[in-house]
Order: C-alpha cells, then sequence, then structure tokens
C-alpha cells in the first residue's frame, strides 16, 4: 500500500472524527442535552481520531524511507575511496 493511500485514509478518519465531536457537541446543546447517546459517540470519535493519527504518522515514516532509500545508492557511488 502506497503512503499516499495511508495518508489520506488518515486525513479522511481525522476529519470523520471530528465531525463526530461535532455532533457529540450538537447534541450535548441541544434542548433534549443527550448524553448518555454523546458518550458512546465521543468514544467512537476518540478510537477514529487516534487511528487516523497513526496512519498519517504511518504514511510519513514510509515517505522518509522511501527517500531514504533513494539517497543512499547515490551516495555511495560520490563517495571517495581512500586507498
Amino acid at each position: 500500500m502506497s503512503f499516499w493511500v495511508r495518508e489520506i485514509a488518515g486525513w479522511a478518519l481525522v476529519l470523520l472524527s471530528l465531525l463526530i465531536f461535532y455532533i457529540c457537541y450538537d447534541l450535548l446543546v441541544s434542548p433534549a442535552h443527550a448524553v448518555i447517546e454523546t458518550g458512546s459517540l465521543t468514544i467512537i470519535g476518540i478510537i477514529l481520531f487516534r487511528g487516523g493519527i497513526h496512519l498519517l504518522k504511518v504514511a510519513v515514516a514510509a515517505r522518509i524511507c522511501t527517500e531514504a532509500q533513494q539517497r543512499v545508492p547515490a551516495a555511495r557511488t560520490t563517495a571517495v575511496r581512500r586507498p
């Protein structure tokens, strides 16, 4: 799986979790004050947010490793060999 797919999935999860947090806020300030429903939605939002942040971290690490692997052969060919 490409790191771009991971990054897009990570951002999608983060945005979905922010939407869920907004729904929680809206439920709390509504006249019904749905506290029980908000509790379960908050847990779902936290899990989605943590999963999205994790995917973003993995995508950045994969991109850095890919760039490092591309630079290593170039650095080896330009290195000066000593007798």
